[in-house]
């Protein structure tokens, strides 16, 4: 079975820029192109040569990018003890959300909702989880479409980011550790 992508080629440009802080010219200019070109490109539109300019630069790898671009990358499932992934439908795309767990304390926490947080919720009662915290990797619908109900059933508190907030999240500080 293959992962449904939630991004698509210039989602990942755009997410590893804001990582390394590069503005659209800082790239442009360490890529070598020009402002029109890498304007197309995080538009979405497909330039092979501008990808592979770009993806250094970036540190990803530009074959990957290549075939993300062209719908030819679909990396295959991998099962791991104590990580499930949900891949829900919103609108016209995908999205996810992970369930990370302790097999032996059965404790676990819940990073985003997805769209639906019913096949979150179903592991957790399969599983006999205590789901300790909900944790929102940001505060976009797609995220956090289901965070009433995730949040209802588990009796988690919620937390995301200082640099964003949502009723009913507390607000973390970028290196803040949990301890669960």
């Amino acid at each position: 079975m293959n992962v449904p992508l939630e991004d698509n080629f210039s989602d990942v440009i755009g997410k590893a820029q804001r990582g390394l802080e590069i503005s659209d010219s800082g790239l442009a200019e360490k890529a070598r192109l020009d402002a029109s070109t890498m304007r197309k490109l995080r538009g979405g539109h497909f330039d092979e040569l501008a990808l592979f300019r770009v993806a250094p630069v970036l540190g990803l790898g530009a074959r990957a990018l290549n075939d993300l671009a062209q719908n030819e990358y679909r990396p295959a499932a991998r099962e791991i003890d104590g990580l499930a992934v949900f891949n829900t439908p919103f609108h016209d795309m995908r999205v996810n959300a992970f369930l990370v767990s302790d097999p032996k304390s059965r404790k676990a926490i819940a990073f985003d909702t997805g769209a639906d947080c019913r096949p979150i919720l179903d592991r957790v009662a399969k599983e006999k989880l205590a789901v300790k915290l909900i944790l929102l990797t940001h505060a976009h619908t797609d995220h956090i479409a289901d965070l009433g109900r995730l949040k209802k059933e588990t009796g988690a508190p919620v937390y995301i980011s200082e640099r964003e907030s949502i009723p009913g999240a507390e607000t973390i500080p970028e290196g803040h550790e949990f301890n669960v």
